[in-house]
């Protein structure tokens, strides 16, 4: 076949939302040409959902496929309409199965964007085929803090342990002491923390739940005394870290709420606590005496960051941490319905920071 004066070919075929689109390249030498194809689908790019991850904004989509390889170019904008390019290559989108995601580690705190990305295939010698730019995700406000990650587990049936902090933590996040323990008595804060909740329930299903909080000033562990017996506690320090930009030291943003319930398979806690600043992270901590791994069964806005079950000694403890932004000052949000595999005792808590 004979190609004369064509360097691209675009067809499509069908019409609406059954039309493919495909691009050709075409090259000559001497008396032989070639057509190489490239086709995307879906014909429409899919839309980003972003979410926060760390101190950093994830972003997450359906994958595009094609015979060729698929890059995407990944485009934020701020509320005055400003766009920046983002995941920019080597550390740009990855594709895994039929998920494309990326993480947008330049993202400030405060500040509240859409995110867009192209698909797009570089072809050698050809102008590279693209689809048109996704439509805009939703709006999102990066928050002031986030969850970083839950420390080692520590467990024990005697007297004073060591917890060591996660080792993502840096100078100036919140840690979270929180003490798990089968036997209703609360511990101490040890020195530099504020108890924040101390909660128990006796019966078939003791457990008490201890959580204290404090900045962190650089240090590497915390040594306390649970106050627990034979049947033994569980004890870990959870680190919610500054997103980026936020230099700002973080406080308490609102009155905890916290309690205990009866024996059940389920719990939806109390209207959660109305925040006094704006962009806050409201946290919802559930623990019970079983090993009942606790799960969202009604999300709401949150999102479930750990879920736990531990035997520290004689009987076994369980424990779920889940949180969500509210965006105003004054604001609160609805909490979410636990689910638990057993029917046993709760106790139950929510604090929010910024």
């Amino acid at each position: 076949m004979s190609v004369i004066g064509v360097s691209a070919l675009t067809m499509q075929v069908g019409s609406g939302a059954l039309s493919t689109s495909a691009r050709f390249s075409a090259s000559v030498t001497s008396t032989a040409s070639e057509f190489t194809g490239a086709t995307l689908s879906p014909t429409v790019a899919p839309v980003i959902t972003p979410s926060l991850e760390g101190r950093s904004v994830r972003l997450r989509w359906g994958a595009v496929t094609s015979q060729r390889p698929v890059a995407y170019e990944v485009r934020r904008v701020d509320g005055l309409g400003n766009p920046t390019l983002v995941c920019v290559p080597p550390t740009g989108p990855t594709t895994s199965g039929a998920s494309v995601s990326c993480l947008d580690d330049t993202a400030v705190a405060d500040t509240t964007y859409t995110f867009t990305h192209r698909p797009y295939i570089d072809i050698p010698g050809s102008t590279p085929w693209t689809l048109s730019p996704s439509v805009a995700s939703s709006s999102f406000l990066v928050p002031r803090v986030g969850f970083l990650a839950s420390g080692t587990e520590v467990s024990s049936t005697g007297a004073n342990i060591t917890v060591p902090y996660p080792t993502s933590a840096r100078t100036g996040d919140v840690l979270l002491l929180v003490s798990v323990s089968g036997r209703n008595r609360g511990p101490n804060a040890p020195a530099g923390w504020t108890t924040l909740v101390s909660r128990g329930v006796g019966g078939a299903s003791t457990v008490h739940l201890f959580v204290a909080w404090r900045v962190n000033n650089g240090g590497s562990s915390v040594t306390f005394d649970p106050q627990t017996n034979g049947s033994g506690a569980s004890a870990r320090v959870i680190a919610y870290g500054r997103t980026n930009g936020n230099s700002a030291t973080p406080v308490v943003a609102a009155t905890g709420v916290a309690g205990t319930s009866s024996a059940s398979t389920t719990l939806t806690p109390p209207a959660g606590p109305t925040v006094n600043a704006a962009n806050s992270t409201v946290i919802s901590l559930v623990a019970s005496g079983g090993a009942s791994s606790p799960s969202l069964l009604t999300p709401q806005r949150f999102g479930l960051r750990l879920s736990a079950n531990s035997t520290p000694g004689s009987g076994s403890v369980s424990l779920g941490v889940a949180d969500a932004n509210v965006a105003a000052s004054g604001g609160s949000t609805t909490p979410p319905t636990w689910s638990q595999t057993s029917a046993l005792q709760w106790a139950y808590a929510t604090v929010a920071f910024r």
